[in-house]
């Protein structure tokens, strides 16, 4: 049987077994390798925005105004992390009415230049607390003694919500995501019937609701950093390529890279195809530059790329490498439980 203390335990020994790395070198100029033109050169998400607006809930909470400032707050913060521009949010409040009745209708009328690319749309759609009551109780150490576990409340509240991405200014959906966060806390007590302070129960609830983003990566893989290939070169380091995606976008050393091919079919669409997957080169000084980086990849990865390929970031979704809660949480989701 599946266990989360097992996944735990799996997930630290992960953890445990990282150890740190020399930078990289870089391969000069003159190991350049000629590269075949793609078929179809991928589009960068050099000027791309989003506009997040106001988190909606139509039920009455007494932490209502926390939970939407918290849940608010980790979008934007998921937004900027991926390099995105994001929209004033003045702007956004001013906007939110009617980008919302623009939802209704299907379209968002504007003139000149549009606001954003996307609209981030959520609501809260639950949040519960629930509490359960343990008596105290004793037992023995090995060494004879008696040992006394006092009685507790133990309290968690879990938040929903739905997040909707929409483009702009046609308003069709571009995703549509469901979101869960969980807050625990135990409290030492007599009193069975659990009762729970106004503020403990605000704090807890805004923490749930900012874990509901923060562990969900599905924004940050739509919004992920995007640009072509440039460059490859060979030499005893190994191969790497160039993409036009650097430091304004937010890319790390070691950062995980995906690579595609674009191509049209019959009907004239596009297609997108899996070539490989490389790293970013552990070189913040030389190896990523404002503007472009460098990729780690393998010799088959190597074979199969052409000038202006995709080349697409893949984020992490636990922003800790420490936070054993968020690895196990998405190991459970990737199993299936």
């Amino acid at each position: 049987m599946f266990k989360p203390t097992a996944v735990a335990l799996g997930v630290s020994v992960l953890l445990s077994g990282c150890k740190l790395m020399g930078e990289d070198a870089i391969c000069t100029p003159d190991t350049a390798v000629p590269l075949a033109q793609a078929a179809v050169t991928a589009a960068s998400s050099e000027d791309r925005k989003v506009i997040v607006l106001p988190v909606d809930m139509e039920y009455e909470d007494s932490a209502q105004k926390r939970m939407k400032s918290s849940m608010r707050n980790s979008l934007e913060s998921q937004v900027i992390s991926t390099g995105t521009q994001l929209v004033d949010r003045k702007l956004a409040n001013k906007l939110k009415s009617e980008i919302k009745l623009a939802e209704q209708s299907g379209r968002y009328n504007t003139k000149g230049v549009p606001i954003a690319d996307y609209a981030v749309l959520t609501e809260i759609t639950n949040s519960d607390l629930s509490a359960s009551f343990s008596e105290s109780y004793t037992y023995k150490t090995k060494k004879g003694e008696t040992k006394r576990v006092p009685s507790k409340c133990s309290f968690t509240v879990d938040v929903k919500a739905i997040v909707k991405v929409v483009s702009l200014p046609d308003m069709a959906l571009v995703k549509r995501i469901e979101i869960s966060g969980d807050e625990s806390a135990t409290s030492e007590t007599r009193d069975s019937r659990c009762p729970i302070s106004p503020a403990s129960y605000k704090g807890m609830a805004t923490k749930a609701a900012a874990e509901a983003v923060e562990y969900s990566g599905d924004i940050k893989e739509l919004l992920a950093a995007q640009a072509s290939v440039l460059e490859l070169r060979q030499c005893e380091t190994g191969s790497m390529v160039k993409i036009g995606v650097g430091s304004d976008k937010n890319v790390q050393p070691n950062d995980e890279v995906s690579f595609s091919t674009i191509m049209k079919n019959a009907s004239g669409e596009k297609e997108t195809f899996a070539v490989g997957e490389g790293e970013v080169v552990n070189n913040p000084q030389h190896g990523i530059k404002p503007k472009y980086s460098w990729v780690n990849i393998d010799e088959e990865t190597a074979l199969k790329l052409h000038i202006g390929d995709a080349a697409k970031i893949v984020p992490s979704t636990c922003q800790n490498l420490f936070d054993l809660q968020c690895h196990t949480k998405n190991m459970m989701e990737t199993a299936g439980l």
